[in-house]
């Protein structure tokens, strides 16, 4: 089984224009960027994410811990991170990001599996934002 192998057919034969980058796998869904990671160790694994959906700084860190925090605890399957990374300039930044992680079995529905996924980190998003509004206004 190669989940990145349907992932990009499964992807190409919905319209979704996928490409691969570094991370993995990229495409757009109604404006929002994707990104499929291949666990290289890990055939099984089964990993779609939102990437970097807030930015992370000292001011808003609590807060933005606590939203998700609360997500994490409320929304099946899909969990909030922060994540660190480095531009080709050297510059740093920290962002949320949503991810779907799941183990799929040998013989997966990638077409039954992406679209609740989508839906799922798309309902983590608009969670995440409203929580953070919430946990602003206290």
């Amino acid at each position: 089984m190669d989940l990145k192998k349907l992932m990009m057919d499964y992807l190409a034969e919905e319209g979704f224009r996928p490409h691969e980058t570094e991370f993995g796998i990229a495409f757009k869904i109604e404006g929002f960027n994707f990104l499929y990671f291949k666990d290289e160790e890990d055939e099984q694994y089964f990993r779609l994410m939102m990437p970097a959906i807030f930015e992370v700084t000292e001011d808003n860190e609590e807060m933005i811990m606590r939203a998700m925090n609360d997500v994490n605890g409320n929304i099946k399957v899909v969990k909030l991170y922060t994540m660190d990374l480095e531009d080709e300039k050297g510059k740093k930044s920290t962002s949320v990001w949503v991810a779907f992680e799941i183990l799929a079995d040998t013989t997966p529905e990638i077409g039954d599996i992406v679209p609740r996924a989508i839906n799922l980190l798309k309902g983590a998003r608009i969670a995440f934002l409203a929580k953070l509004e919430e946990v602003a206004d206290h």
